[in-house]
């Protein structure tokens, strides 16, 4: 295993160089300049000003030197600085990556354990009311878009019933708890301060379990399926022989075997859920780089577009190395090559 993780660490630099160059290249094959941002609409007709921003930002050189001068910077833990902050892109991510993952953790908790609660009762209730009404709860999940059940969900629970509050992650007029790992949660607890807890709790729930409702979906079907060939399996049958009740069955055996392949599934999930917050983020007003990916790209903002692809991808990578590590340790039937 340990020459398989260090095989995998050693390609990381190789895939994310791939992934930054394709993101460099695409962003800068866009029809569009991004000097309108840099300068202002008014000062598009003077030449001067213009040509000062592009020597600034070094627009003024073709493609392949900019590309260069960009892994330069790379390679030096350099991100570039924001066109729209004016800002270094680096403290920009710090800055707004942990809401992001105090989003997505919440998120894929309850994916997770929903999607494993109801896969369960889905398979040990096979084609009864309680599998059907499961299934269609998981459908609707996977089927219905983002953008349009966080907006639902806001006019129904904030708007009209007024049990949850609105966008944002505190409410107005609250102070944020004093910085130390950037999860209001996490730095509420460790202020001592528990009304500020509550209400930080109480804006993740409805903007994570927007995002973790598909992940329920997924995660609940696969659970059932599994579950369902495990029964018919002939170690299932030699327990139940013995005399073991069909709930210890379900639960040491049936369920234990049936989580193996939701490993996968998780991990994938974990970085696909942080990278894809986007809509969520807007909805909500969540102040996580899902948002700062949206504002960056509406003004060509190179330097931040570069930046949060870069963190995505390195992200994902980890997540699929975690997961394949993780896969191999729960199974021992799994050799790692």
């Amino acid at each position: 295993m340990l020459r398989f993780i260090l095989k995998r660490i050693a390609i990381l630099p190789l895939l994310l160089l791939g992934i930054v160059t394709i993101a460099f290249v695409i962003s800068r094959l866009l029809p569009a300049n991004p000097i309108a941002s840099l300068v202002g609409e008014r000062n598009l007709i003077n030449p001067e000003i213009v040509a000062a921003a592009k020597a600034r930002w070094g627009l003024d050189q073709d493609l392949f030197t900019q590309y260069l001068t960009y892994l330069g910077h790379l390679f030096q833990g350099d991100l570039g600085t924001s066109f729209s902050t004016k800002s270094s892109v680096t403290s920009d991510l710090l800055s707004r990556l942990p809401a992001t993952m105090e989003l997505t953790i919440v998120a894929l908790l309850i994916g997770t354990l929903g999607g494993i609660a109801l896969g369960v009762i889905s398979a040990s209730r096979k084609d009864r009311f309680a599998d059907h009404l499961s299934r269609f709860f998981s459908l609707l999940g996977s089927s219905l878009p983002v953008f349009w059940t966080g907006l639902v969900f806001l006019f129904v629970f904030y708007a009209q019933l007024g049990v949850l509050p609105g966008p944002g992650r505190l409410s107005a007029r609250i102070e944020p708890p004093a910085n130390v790992t950037g999860f209001y949660t996490v730095d509420s607890l460790l202020a001592g301060n528990i009304p500020l807890f509550l209400d930080a709790v109480s804006h993740l729930i409805l903007p994570a379990f927007i995002l973790g409702w598909g992940l329920v979906g997924t995660i609940s079907r696969l659970v059932r399926a599994s579950m369902l060939d495990e029964m018919h399996a002939d170690y299932v049958r030699t327990v139940r022989a013995k005399g073991l009740s069909d709930g210890f069955v379900m639960r040491h055996h049936v369920l234990r075997n049936s989580l193996t392949p939701v490993v996968t599934i998780v991990g994938f999930a974990f970085g696909a859920l942080l990278t894809g917050a986007v809509l969520v983020e807007q909805i909500f007003s969540w102040n996580g780089i899902g948002s700062y990916a949206v504002g960056a790209t509406r003004t060509l903002d190179y330097p931040a577009i570069n930046g949060v692809t870069l963190v995505g991808g390195a992200i994902f990578l980890l997540a699929s190395l975690a997961t394949d590590i993780v896969y191999a340790v729960v199974d021992p039937r799994v050799r790692l090559a």
